[in-house]
C-alpha cells in the first residue's frame, strides 16, 4: 500500500470537514484537561475520524454517541497505552543511566520495543472503531499483527503523524484547533488504507458520498 494517496485523502478530509475537525479537537482538549472524560473523548474523536476514513457521514452526534457508549473500554485502552508507555520509558531511562556493556544492549532492545509499541499503538483506537468485535484485546492483537505485517507502511504512518505534531506545535493555533483531529484522521486513514489492500475494507469511491 502506497502512503502518498492516503496522505492526500487525509488532507482532503480535513478540508471537507474543517469545522467538524475544529469542534472535535476542542472537545478533545477540554476532555483531556478535565482528565475524567479523557478516555471517552479520545474514543469519540476516533469514531468521527473512522467514519470519515470509511467515507461515511460524520457529525458531532457520532462523537457523543461513541463517547457515551464505551466509557470503561475507552479508559481501558487509554490506560493500557499510558501504562505500557510508562513501563517502556522507565526501562529505557533505567538502563540508559548504566554505561556498562550489557546495559547498552538492553537499552537498545528496549528502544526497539518502544518503536514496535508506537507502530501498533497508532492502530489501537482506530481498530476498536473499525472492528465489529468491541474488545480491547482483539483491537490490541490486531494492531500488533498489522504492525508486524506492514512495518514500513506503519513506520511511514507514524513518521507522518510525528511530522504533523511538530508542525502544529510550531504554530500554536493549529495545535489547539486541529492537531487532535489531524492525528486521529491520519491513523484512521492509514488503517483503512492497509485494510483496503488486504481486502478487508471498501475501496475509496471515485466520488466520495458521505452517506450512511
Amino acid at each position: 500500500m502506497k502512503a502518498f494517496p492516503v496522505i492526500i485523502r487525509i488532507f482532503k478530509s480535513v478540508y471537507e470537514e474543517l469545522f467538524l475537525c475544529v469542534a472535535v479537537s476542542l472537545l478533545w482538549w477540554v476532555g483531556v484537561l478535565l482528565i475524567v472524560p479523557a478516555g471517552p473523548v479520545t474514543l469519540g474523536l476516533h469514531s468521527v475520524a473512522n467514519r470519515a476514513a470509511n467515507y461515511r457521514r460524520t457529525s458531532l452526534d457520532f462523537f457523543w454517541a461513541e463517547a457515551r457508549a464505551h466509557p470503561g473500554r475507552s479508559w481501558g485502552m487509554l490506560g493500557l497505552l499510558l501504562l505500557v508507555a510508562a513501563l517502556i520509558s522507565s526501562n529505557i531511562y533505567f538502563y540508559g543511566l548504566n554505561q556498562a556493556g550489557w546495559a547498552r544492549v538492553v537499552t537498545v532492545a528496549w528502544l526497539w520495543v518502544a518503536l514496535f509499541y508506537l507502530l501498533m499503538a497508532q492502530y489501537l483506537f482506530p481498530l476498536f472503531c473499525q472492528q465489529s468485535d468491541r474488545r480491547i484485546r482483539t483491537a490490541a492483537r490486531n494492531a500488533a499483527l498489522l504492525a508486524v505485517r506492514s512495518p514500513i507502511y506503519s513506520l511511514v504512518a507514524l513518521l507522518f503523524q510525528l511530522l504533523l505534531i511538530g508542525l502544529c506545535l510550531a504554530l500554536f493555533l493549529p495545535a489547539l484547533l486541529l492537531m487532535p483531529a489531524l492525528i486521529a484522521l491520519s491513523s484512521n486513514f492509514f488503517l483503512t488504507g492497509l485494510l483496503q489492500e488486504m481486502g478487508m475494507a471498501d475501496a475509496p469511491p471515485a466520488a466520495p458520498l458521505r452517506g450512511e
